[in-house]
This record gives structure tokens, sequence and C-alpha cells, in this order.
């Protein structure tokens, strides 16, 4: 630990509220359990991690980092792959920050930025409410909207950063402030797409949504899982496209491909939610069921535990990473490309037999839906995603996972390529940025504010280095 830095955390010690905490010991208990993330990929031993208490010590940590140039990463729930730092400088634990607030007349869900998806999700249930939230119950709820915020629910309720109504945002000066359609709203523009590389979001207000539009009384949809042998795939998958095609059904789904214990062979997961009538979801996915698969699970499912099958791939350690890219639609023969690069894994990278690699669809056109005015998150016009959870224990295996999933990526790129290589930015930064933020127009403006709001670069160089 530099002198700097040491004269920052003394410093900090004095200024911050009583419940605030700064850890030291990298042989503690406490630092290891803070310092733990989803993914052990580039994992560093920081020189301290900063816990504040209140939005006010968030303030207080970034101008003193900034006052005594020392760097630092801001970390949530612990899922992104950029939440490191090494000595030089300190993780900034945002995980004391679990305050949420429900207003019921205007449906409004406030958080801080602690808060996990799966805890707001249970709390906006118990008030009635629904979010269009992602599928990590421990991600955090807010660099998961404000990177866009894809979820199961996005083309009946719009994408997560549709719904950011306001925000408290730290900025790059380390001053705290209001962001609203009213205040500073060429931020909030930013917010609702690329939030992370202009401050530290302190507390968002997202709009909620009555459970109705879940399409049942009690707050439950259809779905559940078919699992089918994956010599069955190119069957699979062109018997989808039919299916696919009746965009006016809200539905959403994932046809993934894993290797379940105990026998660990590969087979094909085909993960549904209808939002409506179970008898109306039977029919639906009626030409995938008769299809006669190894084994069902469908069922009303209570919404607060709809994510909870995808449970076992958010642990924490280990080596994992999540990377995908888009197209505007389903295409079989993109699957059982991707079948082959999943086997070639299986073969290469033994102990990659966690991994989970699928394409995730939600067609549905919702012609009542309120349109959602642009804004920095650029991808609405995906339909599939292409989604790589790629889960391996061997640190000498990096080079090998890369190369197998630049080319899945690649096939998958070459065969939609009208969607310009959409990559979700909450997944990967190390693609052109142009394909994060399609879009002459829009790339150009977040570089113009990202000027404005953090020239020096305090929270991440994008849009600085690639101007």
């Amino acid at each position: 630990m530099t002198t700097l830095v040491t004269t920052l955390l003394d410093e900090l010690q004095k200024l911050l509220s009583q419940d605030a905490r700064i850890l030291k010991d990298p042989e503690s208990k406490e630092f290891v359990e803070h310092l733990a993330r989803w993914s052990d990929l580039e994992k560093k031993l920081p020189a301290a991690i900063v816990l504040p208490a209140t939005e006010d010590d968030v303030a207080i940590a970034v101008k003193s980092a900034i006052s005594h140039n020392i760097p630092f990463v801001a970390k949530s729930g612990g899922h992104s792959l950029w939440s490191t730092i090494d000595s030089s400088g300190f993780v900034l634990d945002l995980s004391l920050l679990k305050n949420i607030a429900i207003d019921p007349s205007s449906r409004q869900v406030t958080v801080q930025s602690g808060v996990l998806i799966k805890e707001v999700n249970q709390a906006a249930f118990d008030a009635g409410l629904v979010l269009p939230l992602g599928t990590a119950n421990t991600g955090g709820v807010i660099p998961s909207v404000i990177g866009g915020g894809l979820s199961a629910l996005h083309s009946l309720l719009g994408f997560g950063s549709d719904n950011v109504l306001r925000a408290h945002v730290v900025t790059a000066k380390g001053e705290l402030v209001q962001v609203s359609d009213t205040e500073n709203s060429d931020l909030l523009w930013a917010l609702r797409g690329a939030g992370q590389h202009f401050g530290i979001v302190t507390e968002l207000t997202l709009q909620g949504h009555p459970l109705s539009v879940l399409g049942s009384d009690d707050g439950t949809v259809w779905g559940g899982s078919m699992v089918f042998p994956a010599e069955r795939a190119a069957e699979i998958a062109n018997a989808i496209v039919p299916v696919l095609e009746n965009t006016s059904a809200p539905t959403a789904g994932l046809l993934l491909l894993a290797s379940p214990p105990p026998a660990h062979s590969t087979v094909i997961i085909l993960m549904v939610f209808y939002m409506g009538p179970p008898s109306e979801g039977e029919k639906y996915w009626e030409p995938i069921l008769s299809l006669q698969p190894l084994a069902t699970d469908l069922k009303s499912i209570v919404w607060t535990k709809v994510n909870d099958g995808i449970d076992p791939w958010c642990v924490k350690g280990q080596f994992k990473r999540f990377s995908g890219t888009g197209g505007t639609k389903f295409q079989p023969q993109s699957f059982v490309s991707l079948l082959e690069q999943y086997e070639e894994l299986k073969a290469k990278v033994p102990d990659a037999i966690g991994t989970g690699w699928g394409i995730e669809f939600s067609m549905f056109v919702d012609l009542n839906a309120v349109k959602h005015r642009e804004s920095a998150f650029a991808h609405k016009d995906i339909k599939v995603w292409m989604e790589l959870l790629t889960w391996y224990t061997n640190a000498e295996a990096h080079d090998e996972v890369n190369r197998i999933e630049q080319g899945a990526l690649k096939s998958f790129r070459e065969a939609n390529a009208d969607a310009g290589s959409a990559t979700y930015q909450n997944w990967n930064r190390n693609v052109p940025v142009e394909w994060r933020y399609r879009g002459a127009e829009r790339l150009q403006k977040l570089k113009d504010l990202k000027r404005l709001w953090d020239p020096a670069g305090v929270f991440t160089r994008e849009f600085l280095d690639n101007v």
C-alpha cells in the first residue's frame, strides 16, 4: 500500500459516517467476503474495501479519491468483471445501501445502490407491483438497469432503462446531484443505457407496473422447461421458428445447451414463460410439447420465483465469463452451430462442465405498449441474444476458452449481419464501442456528454479513448 493510499484511507476514516467501514486486512473474514465476486477472472487484491453507509459517504469517498489521485472501482452485486482493482486503489463496495421505498399511488419504486434484484422483486411483488429486471437474483438492480436492463418482460414493459424516472448520482467532481426530466436531463438520457460511465448512481427511481400485466390474478406466469436430447437440435430449432412467428403472444424464452449432473451429457433445455392464462400458454407451445421432450416442468410460477432456476449459475467464485451478441430474428442454423462449438468447448476444456450457452428470444410486439423515448440504450430492435455463460476452473484454459467463444460469437454475427454486431454493454467492454452503442448520432452524443460530465475519466475511459 502506497503512502498516498494510506493518507487517503486515514482521511476517509475521519470523514465517513459512523456506520461506514474500511476494510484493510486481506486475511480477515469480512475482507474476503466482500472481495468475493461472481467470477474470479482477473480478480485483483485492492489496498482496501470501503463500505459507505450513506449517499454522502459515497460522495466523500469519490471526492477524496479524486483529490489524492487514487483510482477506485464501484461494486454492487459483484457480477461485473470490472469491479476489481489492485493495491494502487480501493473497491467502493455499495452493499450497505439497502433502502427500498415504494409509493403505491404512483407505483414508483426507489432503490439504493446495494439492493439486489431478488430483494426488490420481492418488495415490489408484496406491494402488488412488478418491474422489468434481469434474471440474476444476486445481481445489483442499479447496474443492471442503467446498462440497459434486459429482462423477460422487456417486450411487455420496456427495458429496465426505459423505466428509469430519476436518480441520485455522484459525479466526477464528487458531488451528489439530482437527475430527472427537469434536472440534469442530459445525464438522465445517458443513465438510460450507459450509466456506469458517467458516475455512481446511489439511488434510482423506477416505474413499477401492476401485477395484472403478467396476465393473471395472482402474480403468476405459466412456464418452466422442456428437455430434449442434443441430437435433436436441428429439429427443435426448426420447430420453434413457426411458433415465434406469432408475435402477438406475450412470451419469452431461452433455448439452452447445458450438461447437468449426474451424466453431464449435453441436453437442450427450452425455458419458456407465458404472460397469460396457463391454457393459452400450453396452446401456444403445443407444437413443441408435441415433440415428446425427455422431461417437462411446466406450471404456474409466482413471479418472484421465476429467476430461481438460474441460481446455480449465480454462485460466486471460480472462472466465469458472460458474453453474447444479438440478432433480429431466430435462425435455426445459428443454434445448430452453437451446439457444435459448445461440444468443442467441452472436449477441449473438460472442466467447463458447468457452462450454459443458449439463444434467448422475446418476439412479442405489444401494439398498445407505451412508446419509450430515445435513450443511450441502442438495442431495442434486437429480438434474440446469443448468450455464452462459460464456467471453468483451470486458469490455464483462459486462451482456449476465449478462442472457442470468439468463434461462436463470430459465427452468430455473420449469420445476423443486419444487427450490426449488437453487443449488450453489461456483458462486454472489449468489443468496439460502435457495437455496444449502435448509431453514429447516439455515440457522438455520449462522447459529448462524457466530456461534459467526466472529462478526466474518473469512472471509466469509455467515450474518451475512442473519440
